[in-house]
């Protein structure tokens, strides 16, 4: 746990963006995933707005999650990335946006 304590910011944050790194290999761009998950959403008749709404979702998991258990690393981790895919998703120009590319 000390390690954990002793950790920065930037280091926090650092490994955050290395596991959006890994999962962006893995998984693709999050916009592109968060955008089939809309269109899912909206065929199981979920009102969103727009994916960024997800990412609240998904931050919202998190956050439930970590009250059940609070010191899981990996939640902290995952709830710095969907914070940064929220920030990225909520200034996407969806009109303008390629899901293809």
């Amino acid at each position: 746990m000390d390690e954990l304590a002793d950790r920065s910011l930037s280091e926090w944050i650092e490994i955050a963006g290395e596991t959006l790194r890994e999962r962006g290999f893995a998984y693709g761009d999050p916009r592109h995933h968060l955008l089939r998950v809309y269109d899912i959403c909206r065929i199981l008749g979920l009102r969103f707005t727009d994916p960024s709404q997800l990412a609240l979702v998904f931050i919202a998991v998190k956050l439930s999650r970590l009250v059940e258990s609070p010191m899981r690393e990996d939640s902290i981790v995952d709830l710095i990335g969907y914070s940064a895919i929220l920030g990225q998703l909520r200034h996407t120009d969806w009109d303008d946006f390629d899901p293809s590319a």
